[in-house]
């Protein structure tokens, strides 16, 4: 395994640092979470024009071919300025995209990734309803099929990013629950489609977690992504997708986290010296640090056996499990070093704080990576 990045993912790191100073402000940020607004169509064909949509497609549909270590890096990176920014480019070439990748049919892969590399496509992923893990392999829709195609049925499926994706995949199953999963491309709009009204309190500056209703949804046979038989494992690599590059913006956030405490403790004076002079604030900065830099070797390693070909569903679940509980705790323990100023929208730290619990109970909830892990080890659930 490699610990040193490349010439080219180097310069990838300038570019996603030049694109956040350039559009990622502070202020601005603060702006987005104050309204609970999310700019995707706005920042999305922003990335888009600087390679940032087209580094996970293929070349032969346009793309830089790159692996998991740079989706990985960028992801970082964009983590450490924004969380809502890397959400939003995660709809965009997150689980949606590599489950076209692997299910999709020719012409449907064309039309979507030619929208994807001008950042005019998103997706989202619809699996599990109240009362399940969000986990691989569970969908609690139900699909009927017909002689126009097929009818789904579900209610109040957690979705992330929906409102604002032009497509959702939908993960069903038959009324009884015994043929294999079927993917399907829904356009959200559709007749029978409904949105129950929700605000979310973490990520406002992306489009969060969104609960839809499919009432006797009509899809034609062509809304059938590739074939039951490989849709499973489709699931199954595509979540392992999405838990890398969320596990890697947190990572991001994390670090972003702990060097504005590393500052703060820097400027702030007390009895006549920084208070980062004192043992109690720099150990706590330091057990911070080498946690997270802990979750980042986890992130980089399932990279790294991902672009070996290997089945890295468990390590990208550690990888999750490990960055989202690092940023949970750095934006907890942070909070001491500001003490009763970290609670102001003055510093960052309390968005991050806000933002951290997304990740624990959002898409890919910790219970479920555990769940993952001690299946990999042979434990019962």
């Amino acid at each position: 395994m490699r610990f040193a990045v490349t010439d080219e993912q180097e310069l990838l790191r300038r570019t996603l640092g030049a694109f956040a100073a350039r559009e990622l402000a502070p202020a601005w940020l603060r702006e987005l979470d104050a309204q609970g607004l999310a700019p995707g169509p706005a920042l999305l064909p922003k990335m888009a024009a600087l390679g940032f949509t087209a580094l996970a497609l293929p070349p032969a549909y346009g793309g830089l071919g790159g692996g998991a270590i740079d989706m990985a890096l960028m992801f970082e990176e964009l983590g450490r300025h924004s969380l809502a920014a890397s959400a939003i480019l995660a709809g965009a070439t997150g689980f949606g995209c590599e489950a076209l990748k692997r299910q999709g049919g020719e012409a449907h892969k064309r039309d979507c990734f030619e929208k994807l590399l001008r950042g005019a496509w998103s997706c989202a992923y619809a699996a599990a309803g109240p009362g399940c893990d969000p986990d691989a392999g569970v969908a609690t829709a139900h699909a009927l099929p017909g002689d126009a195609g097929y009818r789904i049925d579900a209610r109040q499926l957690a979705v992330s990013g929906a409102r604002d994706a032009p497509c959702l995949i939908v993960a069903a199953r038959s009324a009884k629950h015994e043929e294999s999963l079927w993917l399907f491309a829904i356009e959200p709009d559709a007749p029978g489609i409904a949105w129950p009204a929700q605000q979310a309190g973490g990520r406002r500056g992306a489009s969060t977690v969104q609960a839809v209703d499919f009432n006797a949804v009509r899809l034609v046979p062509g809304a059938l992504l590739g074939t039951r038989d490989a849709a499973e494992a489709a699931v199954q690599a595509a979540l392992a997708h999405a838990r890398r590059i969320e596990a890697a913006s947190c990572v991001g956030c994390a670090q972003q986290a702990i060097d504005a405490a590393v500052r703060y403790a820097g400027e702030r004076r007390q009895f006549g010296q920084p208070i980062g002079k004192f043992q109690a604030i720099s150990h706590l900065l330091v057990d911070l640090q080498v946690e997270v830099d802990a979750a980042r070797s986890l992130v980089y390693r399932a990279a790294w056996t991902a672009d070996r070909g290997g089945d890295a569903a468990t390590e990208s679940a550690l990888a999750h499990l490990a960055a989202s509980e690092a940023l949970l705790n750095t934006t907890s323990q942070a909070m001491r070093v500001y003490g009763g100023y970290g609670l102001t929208m003055e510093f960052d730290i309390q968005r991050h704080f806000r933002d951290a619990r997304w990740f624990i109970v959002g898409d890919g909830a910790a219970r479920s990576q555990r769940d993952l892990v001690a299946r990999a080890m042979g434990l019962a659930r």
